[in-house]
């Protein structure tokens, strides 16, 4: 009764098993179900392998995969594993295909002897978290482990032979396979010193005999907090830890197992120690004694000491000044886009400069100008590149010996919508006048910067950076040139007639009666009609004598006619935002006017040649800065030179 029951059940069992393939046939396209049998494993999946146990002619070594898909050696050593080459065997089993396969038939002799796989030296077991079941026929889907015993080559050509643990039959697949699970554990294990995301690193910290350097990301942007509180260059930092990640230990570079004698590699009391805190995890390497041009080094959390290129102590040796920020402030933007203004406080006024609904600066504060364009463009990436030059103090016990107690000026910069990108205290001016002192807002240490061309433009703001165009009319427009000079004046009329090219020509009526030099007319008319100074020296001068406007060397009198546009009335301007026939509706002209400007030219700046002048308009307070070849110009001879 027992056989008989024996045999109907295997006899259900097979027309179960035949039923599910002819099934499982039927469900997949003709092409993939081929491609299904070529395959010695196809339910594998390497992404489903959590444990791995290889037992080849160097030993039997185990990996575990931990939960960031890590691979780690557990047996016969705790060590880092290299992912490529353990991933490189598990892809070897998911697309491995049958090249031929053996079983016995019948009376056939069939000897897994024959195959190396009667004993065979290599074997590998890799595990899922898939439950196992027991005592059911398991025919498709992952199973909760797969064992493959690996025989011998083919005598002819590089193929191997395999067989799985749950059948009896023997399969040649490629040699690849072979080679891939007879590597020993040197072969197997990580040959990076450093395993972290440099984007996930939250914390980093290098440990000399001389000083403890601590490093903590907060955002997108690293920051020293030993030895100083202050801020780090992340550019640098990422350097650093870029070289740290990349470093790689030669296979030759390691010592033997059971050699790790930290006294006698100087790794008891090591000169660097490094650690990298990454979500959680923390890695420490520590640097010993140098050999040649190599250094003693471990990982705490494996047995193995090995050697490293020494080259890598120069980068861990940098001192924390090299390590901050030397940029006082930080913002990106290209150019001035995005920014909104400018703001240069003082104890008694605000300077402020903004970006107006045409894209061009104006000074609105204290009083609305037009800005010069280029001058604020200028500044703006002067504060973007300003750089420390010394760290003075890191926790100053006197603001005042800085004159940033109480900040003689104030600078902050002011993206769209009023948000503010940077900020930062200037003091006084060091001794020499080349440096002065300066601070951020919230950090505690004081540093210098280079003065050029930074604050020379904060000294007298309202000067510097107010447009430098002083005089403009339509070159057209000009009527009269008067040049007074110490010993005679030249006074120039625009006729109606004109010369051979068309031109309109200009009779002098003093020192003589002739027509004028009409290139030197040109010149002059040109240079005034649309005039812009180098600089502004001072407004209101309390002494133009020291400028040599009292007296001026000579005068330059230009009259032009001026053209008033017609206002737009309100009605009118109502109309322009309703109707656009009457937004392009012309401006009629008001009666012409006759202006009269006198640019007062006084001494030089320096007294050598080719060097700029002094220079005022009689209608106007501001002394400024006229160039050399200007002053030349209208320092010209009137009368012609030819006849």
């Amino acid at each position: 009764m027992k056989l008989k029951t024996t045999i109907i059940l295997l006899i259900v069992a097979a027309i179960g098993i035949s039923y599910v393939f002819l099934y499982e046939k039927k469900q997949l396209p003709q092409e993939e179900w081929e491609r299904l049998q070529k395959k010695v494993i196809p339910d594998f999946k390497s992404s489903l392998i959590k444990k791995i146990e290889l037992n080849n002619e160097s030993g039997k070594i185990v990996f575990e995969k931990s939960g960031d898909n890590y691979w780690y050696i557990v047996e016969p050593l705790k060590l880092r594993a290299d992912n490529s080459e353990v991933n490189s065997i598990l892809s070897e089993f998911e697309f491995m295909e049958k090249v031929g396969s053996f079983k016995k038939e019948g009376d056939k002799p069939f000897d897994l002897k024959d195959y190396g796989l009667d004993s065979p030296k290599t074997s590998i077991t890799m595990y899922t978290d898939i439950p196992a079941k027991a005592d059911k026929i398991h025919v498709k889907g992952p199973k909760d482990k797969y064992t493959v015993s690996v025989g011998q080559k083919l005598a002819a050509g590089d193929n191997v032979y395999v067989k799985l643990d749950t059948s009896d039959e023997v399969i040649v697949v490629q040699g690849s396979l072979h080679g891939k699970v007879s590597k020993n554990i040197l072969d197997l294990r990580s040959k990076w010193v450093f395993s972290f995301d440099k984007e996930a690193i939250d914390n980093f910290n290098i440990k000399t005999t001389d000083f403890n350097l601590v490093c903590n990301k907060k955002g997108n942007f690293w920051r020293l907090v030993e030895p100083v509180n202050d801020l780090a260059d992340t550019e640098k930092i990422k350097e650093l830890l870029g070289k740290l990640k990349n470093l790689q230990i030669d296979p030759n570079d390691f010592l033997p197992d059971g050699t790790a004698d930290l006294v006698k590699y100087g790794l008891d009391a090591p000169r660097f120690a490094v650690t990298i805190d990454e979500k959680g995890t923390t890695q420490l390497i520590i640097f010993g004694h140098t050999l040649d041009n190599k250094v003693y080094v471990k990982r705490t959390d494996e047995p193995t000491v090995f050697f490293l290129k020494d080259s890598i102590l120069i980068d861990l040796n940098k001192k924390p000044n090299d390590l901050r920020d030397r940029k006082v402030v930080r913002f990106e933007s290209i150019g001035t886009y995005g920014i909104n203004k400018i703001e240069i406080k003082t104890a008694s006024e605000v300077i402020a400069i903004e970006k107006s609904l045409d894209l061009d600066w104006v000074i609105t504060k204290p009083v609305n100008i037009y800005a010069d364009q280029d001058t604020v463009k200028n500044f703006i990436e002067k504060i973007k590149s300003l750089e420390i030059e010394d760290f003075v103090s890191d926790k100053p016990a006197d603001l005042s010996a800085y004159s940033l107690k109480e900040p003689i000026y104030e600078i902050s910069v002011t993206k769209e919508e009023d948000k503010e990108l940077a900020k930062f205290f200037v003091g006084k001016k060091l001794p020499e006048g080349n440096k002065c002192y300066v601070k951020r807002i919230n950090e505690e240490p004081i540093y210098t910067v280079s003065t050029a061309e930074f604050y020379d433009k904060i000294e007298n703001a309202l000067l510097s950076f107010r447009d430098r165009l002083v005089c403009e009319f339509g070159k057209d427009l000009a009527k009269k040139i008067v040049i007074e000079k110490q010993d005679r004046t030249f006074v120039c009329d625009k006729t109606i007639k004109k010369d051979a090219e068309g031109q309109f020509r200009w009779e002098l009526s003093k020192p003589v009666q002739i027509n004028a030099d009409l290139d030197a007319i040109n010149q002059i008319i040109w240079n005034l009609s649309f005039l812009k100074v180098e600089n502004y020296v001072i407004r209101e001068p309390k002494d133009l004598q020291a400028y040599g406007l009292d007296n001026p060397r000579f005068k330059v009198s230009v009259t032009y006619e001026k053209t008033p546009e017609q206002p737009i009335d309100e009605q009118s301007k109502k109309e322009t935002d309703e109707k656009s026939e009457v937004a392009m509706k012309s401006k009629e002209p008001l009666e012409k006017t006759v202006e009269t400007r006198t640019l007062l030219i006084g001494k030089r700046v320096k007294n050598t040649d080719k060097v700029n002048s002094y220079g005022m308009f009689s209608d106007s307070d501001l002394v400024f800065e006229l160039s050399w070849p200007k002053i030349r110009d209208f320092d010209a001879e009137l009368v012609p030179t030819k006849i």
